[in-house]
Parts: C-alpha cells; sequence; structure tokens
C-alpha cells in the first residue's frame, strides 16, 4: 500500500476556517507513525490538490464543513457518502473544497480513496486567526479522529507531545524575519 496522506485544509485568516490546517501541523508535529504518513498543508492550494491528494494510497482530509448542526460537531465521511454530498454543505472560504475534487476525480475516471474528517465552524467569517471556544474545546478530538482514522489503515501512532492548539495558531501565525 502506498503511504496515506493527511491533508489539512482550510484558510487560517478566517477564523474556525483554518482547523484543517491547524490539525495537519499538531498531527506532523506531536505524533511519529509507522509506517511513515505524509501530512500536507493544503490550505489554499485550490486545484494544485488534484496533484497532491490524486496519487494512489488512501487521503485523509481534515476540514471545517459548514452545515446547520451545532459548531463543534465531528463527522467522519467516507467515498460512500462523498460523492452524495450537495447543497446541504454550504461553501467555505477556500478555493476548491474536498468534496468537489472528490466529484472531480470520480469523473475524469481516477477516483480518490478518501476520508473527510470534518467539524462544523462556530465562526468561518470573521477575518481573525485562531479558533472560537467551540472550537478550541473539540481541537483534541478533533486530532485524535484523524489519528485513529490512520489506525485504521493499520497505522501506528506515538504521540510525543502534547497538543497545544495555541503553539499551532502561534506557530503558523508568526511571520519569518
Amino acid at each position: 500500500m502506498t503511504e496515506p496522506r493527511v491533508v489539512g485544509m482550510g484558510n487560517i485568516l478566517y477564523r474556525d476556517e483554518g482547523i484543517g490546517v491547524y490539525a495537519a501541523k499538531c498531527i506532523a508535529e506531536c505524533f511519529t507513525f509507522e509506517p511513515e504518513v505524509e501530512v500536507v498543508d493544503g490550505g489554499l492550494a485550490g486545484f494544485g490538490l488534484m496533484e497532491m491528494i490524486g496519487e494512489d494510497g488512501p487521503v485523509i482530509v481534515m476540514d471545517a464543513v459548514a452545515t446547520e448542526a451545532e459548531p463543534g460537531s465531528i463527522y467522519r465521511l467516507d467515498s460512500g457518502i462523498l460523492g452524495d454530498l450537495g447543497p446541504s454543505m454550504r461553501p467555505t472560504a477556500h478555493e476548491v473544497d474536498p468534496v468537489h475534487l472528490f466529484k472531480l476525480s470520480a469523473g475524469l475516471g481516477t477516483p480518490i480513496d478518501m476520508v473527510l474528517i470534518g467539524i462544523v465552524p462556530g465562526d468561518a467569517l470573521s477575518f481573525e486567526l485562531g479558533l472560537t471556544p467551540e472550537l478550541e474545546a473539540r481541537f483534541e478530538e478533533f486530532v485524535l479522529t484523524g489519528v485513529n482514522e490512520l489506525a485504521r489503515l493499520g497505522v501506528k501512532a506515538t504521540q510525543v507531545r502534547r497538543i497545544e492548539i495555541s503553539e499551532i495558531v502561534r506557530s503558523l501565525s508568526e511571520v519569518p524575519r
């Protein structure tokens, strides 16, 4: 099997919309994996993501999912469900969302083996770094849901650092000198 990939989606400039990027960074920094796992910041890669996630092997996408459910609700949506999603999913602040990529890849005859781990944002519109209190409270569970999905693929995860959302946000918001 080709090594699994974790892709964090979102836009960290719009509050909870960046949770997928924060989760991917946390997974990369707080865990080691056997066998190796590729962790990708899909942030605002747009259609460039087709190249990142269109390769062989399973892909776990971490992202905010805009639905009418309670903020902080966590969902696991596999390939069998992703193709059926439609108007109930509101657009988010990315150029391209993972559901569109999934449908596009299937339409092009190269379906992606994808699982979307999604969390409902409390605020994905405010131009502000960091997460709302609702999503901060659920961040560790969200990250561990992604790590548990890797375990379903036979990947052994070892936590090497504490999960601290404040450190993750700070590291992604620092301007390089």
